[in-house]
């Protein structure tokens, strides 16, 4: 069986919903920041300073939309409106928490996927090599992948998207021989950029605690969130979250999820005492 292209469609329309559900994302993070409830003003502000929208017009339409989706409550009107998030916004505004897979247990095998597709082929393959790399499946040799965890979900999934290509097997090992499993992960996964960006993470000049409690404008701070926001999400964007047990020695993923609890702490003290002035 071919493998069954999936694409998806490229047109202003969706590039457009794409965009709306980022900002979406976005607004919804910042009624995360440790205050509940925003004026329409500082809500203004700092969407600008996220570069969400050019100004409180867009802003106020931003809001309305999420508001229509019970995603946010508005409390007054005109210029004395404030907004708090709903319960429902709150739930799809829940930050992905990555010491929920460290923490996770291993048992000791390792998910073991193969492959076989011919030369002729190759646009197949590699469709499926990058579908099993944003997955954050380690690539052992050539198709050979692995994971510490239970992959019928993640096949499943592959399947309903790409079909299923010849040769294709999957077990569970206990044991690889001639290698450890401190080898095994080395091997599979890139720890050296991924520490790389880790590391920017935790040296970054501007975006930390200090920086935040150092803003003395809304604007600033949405600015000085934007570019943590961004550092953090490539501090994890090749990161497999493996279990403690497989973590490299020198794996700094743990550091940087503390930084990153530092920085929302400070970042909600300073916007408390900035929405009072």
């Amino acid at each position: 069986m071919k493998l069954v292209r999936s694409r998806l469609p490229d047109t202003p329309s969706f590039a457009k919903r794409t965009l709306v559900k980022a900002n979406y994302a976005v607004v919804l993070d910042l009624f995360c920041w440790g205050v509940d409830v925003l004026s329409r003003r500082d809500c203004g502000l700092i969407l600008v300073g996220l570069q969400v929208c050019p100004g409180q017009e867009r802003a106020d339409e931003l809001l309305g939309r999420l508001e229509r989706q019970r995603l946010v409550q508005r409390r007054g009107r005109g210029a004395q409106a404030r907004f708090e998030i709903t319960a429902k916004g709150r739930h799809r505004a829940a930050p992905a928490d990555p010491t929920q897979s460290w923490d996770r247990p291993w048992d000791g095998k390792w998910r073991v996927i193969t492959y076989d597709l011919p030369e002729q082929r190759r646009k197949d393959r590699f469709r499926l090599w990058q579908a099993l790399r944003d997955r954050k499946l380690g690539l052992l040799q050539r198709s050979v992948w692995i994971w510490p965890q239970p992959v019928n979900s993640i096949l499943q999934e592959l399947i309903a998207a790409q079909g299923i290509p010849e040769c294709f097997c999957g077990f569970e090992a206990g044991q690889l021989f001639l290698c450890t499993h401190e080898e095994v992960v080395a091997t599979a996964w890139n720890f050296e950029e991924i520490t790389r960006r880790q590391r920017i993470h935790l040296d970054h000049v501007v975006a930390n605690p200090d920086g935040i409690r150092k803003a003395r404008e809304l604007s600033a701070l949405a600015h000085l969130t934007r570019l943590e926001a961004r550092a953090y999400q490539d501090a994890f964007s090749l990161d497999p979250l493996l279990p403690r047990s497989l973590c490299p020695r020198n794996y700094r993923g743990f550091a940087v999820q503390q930084r990153h609890l530092e920085f929302r702490d400070a970042l909600r003290r300073r916007l408390q005492e900035l929405s009072r002035r």
